[in-house]
């Protein structure tokens, strides 16, 4: 639960960040349009006036200037018109704020136009204050003020926009989320909790299918390994009780496994062989694994299943060097590795020499006694003794790494496939 809150809070957190850094950006947009289109328009206004205003006001003419601003004045326009000494003169729509329009005097002051957003008689508004002149002389001031009352309503309407969006990114990511976790997190742990239920109450079930290892990482692989590691442990638990009650005996993968113990101890087990146990091809764009009809597979593989140790063998596949590490090094069986399958690399000169060559030519007829001579050649022994020199240093590699307290390991060769 705990869990699922840090995360749903983390999602919150994260779409509340980035949805209210666009949001503030798009509202610091839209108000710089907004203050943009009322300087133009406020600008557009007083500089067509100014060329009506500037003559009636310099012929003193207050009739005139009052009839050109209620001409273009409105309820959200107000124009008005001050003399040289700051003192308004006329207004239109209505009379001018009691309060004063510092602009004004600024404008006056400095004989440039003043414009900004200020808050008049309770009310967002755009002042626009430009000079009126006559014989380069500056003799009054022209006020626009324009409602921008809008601009506040523009930014609670983008605010609130932002927030019915965040509530609605967020909520969709929350259940898509549950639904991600449930499918790929809870409904998994669930399995293995009922599983191991199960074994507690005795009642064998085959174990529940490896979780996602991306999400859950090595611990992942490891419990399904423990777990499969485990039923079979049982499995042959209940199959060797069942013998002992009929009197019977039999080979079993623990027993196997004590057996090997018992004679090499802490020792590590080795077989040298040229067939691996597993090669790796390429089919159809994918890598496959394929198991090579061989009677030394079919014999030892079961034993370094149930005892581990290290294979070494030449890699044959066309696609062994892609499973493997910088050291030619793979754990077997790949879904749960128990021993390690150290390949070999080999050129094309060198298999046809030592293998075809001087092993199946000359040895195999040679230990199988078959009624065909052996053919031995130099260029083949060559071969054989350099496949050997590397099958020997892949050897003392391996045996030296590991566990460099032992002094002894049990070597298996394979007597009829060479290069042993």
């Amino acid at each position: 639960m705990r869990v699922m809150v840090r995360l749903l809070g983390g999602i919150w957190l994260g779409t509340l960040l980035i949805i209210g850094i666009f949001a503030y950006v798009e509202i610091r947009d839209e108000r710089h349009r907004l203050t943009r289109d009322l300087e133009r328009r406020a600008s557009l206004l007083a500089e067509s006036l100014k060329e009506s205003v500037e003559p009636a006001l310099h012929r003193n003419s207050l009739p005139a200037v009052t009839r050109l601003l209620k001409k273009f004045a409105t309820p959200t326009r107000r124009i008005a018109v001050y003399d040289a000494v700051g003192s308004p003169i006329a207004a239109a729509p209505v009379p001018l704020p009691s309060a004063a329009i510092p602009e004004v005097s600024e404008t006056l002051g400095r004989n440039g136009t003043v414009k900004g957003l200020r808050t008049v008689e309770g009310v967002r508004t755009y002042v626009y204050v430009t000079p009126l002149q006559a014989d380069d002389r500056t003799i009054g001031a022209l006020l626009v003020m324009l409602d921008a009352s809008h601009l506040e309503t523009a930014d609670q309407a983008l605010w609130q926009y932002h927030g019915v969006r965040f509530l609605a990114v967020a909520v969709v990511l929350s259940l898509i989320s549950l639904l991600v976790v449930r499918m790929s997190v809870t409904r998994p742990l669930s399995a293995m909790a009922v599983w191991a239920k199960s074994l507690k109450r005795g009642t064998p079930m085959p174990p529940p299918a490896v979780a996602d290892a991306s999400l859950f990482g090595p611990l992942a692989v490891e419990v399904a390994g423990l777990a499969r590691t485990l039923f079979r442990a049982q499995a042959a638990a209940e199959e060797e009780a069942s013998l002992r009650l009929r009197g019977e005996s039999i080979w079993t993968e623990e027993r196997l496994k004590q057996f090997v113990k018992l004679r090499l101890g802490d020792r590590q087990l080795f077989v040298v062989s040229n067939r691996e146990p597993v090669s790796h091809v390429w089919q159809n764009g994918r890598v496959t694994e394929q198991v090579p009809a061989s009677g030394v597979v079919t014999a030892l593989e079961p034993v370094m299943r149930a005892c581990g140790g290290v294979w070494v063998a030449h890699g044959s596949g066309n696609a062994d060097d892609v499973v493997t590490d910088a050291r030619g090094r793979l754990g077997l069986p790949t879904d749960d590795a128990r021993y390690t399958l150290r390949r070999v690399w080999l050129s094309a000169e060198e298999e046809a020499g030592y293998y075809y060559g001087f092993a199946n030519e000359g040895l195999w007829p040679l230990c199988h006694v078959v009624h065909a001579r052996p053919l031995f050649r130099p260029e083949d022994w060559a071969q054989y003794r350099a496949v050997n020199r590397k099958f020997a240093t892949a050897l003392v590699e391996r045996w030296r790494a590991p566990r460099r307290r032992s002094s002894l390991s049990r070597t298996i060769t394979s007597p009829c496939s060479p290069p042993w």
